[in-house]
């Protein structure tokens, strides 16, 4: 596993590109055995209002979000609010979100 700090625009798959005119401060290519991450799966990255959100772009497989053990599915182009300890899953890869000390 790395780790990060998200300081804009990130996107996740297993070889992420940005849309035209998109800024992107991080592309977090994933190795996926089983094919099941799909090239730019998913983004992640602070909203407007400072909050960190994840928005799966439409991938294959989906994206899945855990919350205190309690998963569900994320909505494609839709984002969702990402709190301390939430586990995402793109594919057969996951993860975690830690607040920075």
């Amino acid at each position: 596993g790395e780790s990060f700090v998200v300081e804009g625009l990130a996107l996740v798959g297993r070889r992420p590109e940005p849309r035209s005119g998109e800024q992107v401060h991080h592309l977090v290519p994933l190795t996926s055995a089983d094919m099941s991450v799909s090239k730019t799966h998913a983004q992640f990255g602070p909203a407007p209002d400072g909050v960190l959100v994840v928005m799966d772009r439409g991938s294959t497989n989906g994206s899945v979000l855990m919350r205190q053990g309690v998963s569900r599915p994320l909505t494609a182009g839709k984002p969702a609010t990402l709190v301390d300890g939430d586990v995402v899953s793109f594919g057969d890869r996951q993860m975690s979100v830690r607040r920075e000390a």
